[in-house]
């Protein structure tokens, strides 16, 4: 399977993570190495210097120029030397614990040491009691050059086992310190291809970006030109259906004029079949005329634009109702109305929605024995929401996608009259306001309708 860019990108990524972590470990192993052997060499050093200063020291156990001109000035080394000896001798010894012959020859060294420095005192007693003589001195100088010599070799032996501790460890701290320095250039050289990477990933997606903004400006461009023509179809289309609808509406007055008269100078010469075709004739035309009238209001609704003011819509509904008590004495429905809430829309066309509205749940609800129509209103964060409740007959809720389409029905035109518009023409006032419109139903359990009117 053929990756994609962006994830071998994400892979090469963490493969650079993965290794930055583990040179990171080896890094600091060697550093880590590096700075032990360089402590050893550090370490090393300190005893060969220390060894030179205690030898330098124990040399300096010597009174003869002293003892030849009496001076005693020339008796500072040697107090000096008997001070700083067994410090210096103490310290040595601590430094090479880890290394036992050394330690041997540091004690061995200690024991020629004391007697050096007995020796000394032996003739440096005999000078002060005036009882040195040229034969004694002349032994006191060959015992001392004596006393040197084992002082001189140890001194030499613990030297040459730390200049060989040193070469070896000189030579592992050359060889970290390359290993520590490879390490190094190994993660400089991973951070630059992680940074390389970032910089390709960038280029990427800034020349993705740019070609998406592009296809998306061309997008909305097309979109533009397209929303433009399907505007300009719907005025031709309104336009064409307006004009229709009015140019039918002369054919079929005079149709249902002639029909009427017909009907009424006629009506003798006419047996029960042609009275029945006249008046066939009248009805169809009278609901044609109905229909050509709610697609005109439905044309017109599209064309005509919003006179949005605050509305009492309680007085609103009330009108309404009283209209339809007016046309009806013998009104049967108990309309049960909530204290509505004020909103901003066009009072005509919303006035509109609501004669539309209530006259259909007065129609599907006549069958009942005593039918109830409810009228309320909810409040939400951005919209009102209004309600019209009746007792009716309901519907199939599969079905309620058709309610809203033009000439849609979902009951049959013999059982309740309608052109199938009314509630077509609300939805586009509802949608003229930026509302929504919608019901739920039961079937034989009544219906509701909500729409919303943004705040």
């Amino acid at each position: 399977m053929k990756l994609s860019f962006e994830r071998s990108l994400i892979g090469f990524f963490l493969i650079i993570i993965v290794a930055i972590v583990l040179l990171g470990a080896v890094n600091y192993r060697n550093n880590k190495s590096y700075y032990e052997s360089s402590r050893e060499v550090d370490h090393t050093n300190e005893v060969l210097k220390l060894n030179a200063k205690t030898l330098s020291t124990i040399q300096e156990l010597a009174v003869r120029s002293y003892i030849t001109t009496g001076d005693p000035a020339l008796l500072e080394p040697y107090h000096n030397a008997i001070k700083n000896l067994v410090p210096r001798i103490t310290h040595l010894k601590e430094l090479t614990k880890d290394n036992a012959d050394q330690q041997k020859r540091i004690d061995s060294l200690r024991i020629y040491a004391d007697a050096r420095e007995a020796l000394v005192k032996k003739y440096l007693a005999l000078y002060e009691n005036h009882k040195l003589d040229a034969q004694a001195l002349d032994d006191f100088t060959t015992a001392s050059r004596l006393s040197f010599v084992p002082i001189r070799r140890i001194g030499a032996e613990i030297a040459q086992t730390e200049e060989s501790f040193l070469a070896s460890r000189k030579e592992k701290t050359e060889s970290d310190k390359r290993k520590f320095d490879f390490s190094i250039a190994l993660v400089f050289g991973v951070i630059a291809l992680l940074l390389a990477a970032c910089m390709v990933a960038v280029i990427y997606y800034i020349t993705v970006r740019k070609k998406f903004e592009k296809n998306i400006l061309q997008l909305n461009t097309d979109l533009e030109k397209k929303i433009e023509e399907l505007h300009t179809a719907n005025k031709e289309l309104e336009s064409f259906s307006y004009s229709v609808s009015h140019d039918l509406r002369a054919p079929l007055r005079i149709i249902d004029g002639f029909a009427k008269i017909i009907s009424e100078e006629h009506t003798e010469q006419l047996n029960s079949e042609g009275k029945r075709f006249v008046e066939t004739i009248r009805s169809n035309a009278q609901r044609m005329g109905l229909l050509i009238d709610d697609l005109l209001n439905f044309s017109r609704i599209g064309r005509q634009d919003l006179i949005l003011r605050e509305i009492n819509m309680n007085t609103l509904v009330e009108h309404v109702i009283e209209n339809f008590k007016v046309f009806d004495p013998y009104f049967p429905a108990e309309i049960r109305v909530e204290s509505l809430s004020n909103c901003n829309c066009d009072e005509h066309l919303i006035q509109q929605v609501w004669i539309n509205l209530i006259s259909n749940a007065l129609k599907y609800s006549r069958s009942r024995s005593k039918p109830v129509v409810e009228i309320g209103w909810k409040d939400t964060p951005t919209d009102i929401m209004y309600f019209i409740r009746d007792n009716g007959v309901g519907f199939e809720m599969e079905f309620a996608g058709k309610l809203f389409g033009v000439f849609q029905r979902l009951h049959k035109a013999s059982d309740y009259e309608g052109t199938g518009v009314g509630l077509a023409l609300v939805s586009r006032i509802i949608s003229k306001h930026k509302g929504r419109i919608w019901a739920e139903a039961k079937l034989d359990q009544g219906a509701t309708f909500y729409f919303t009117i943004p705040k």
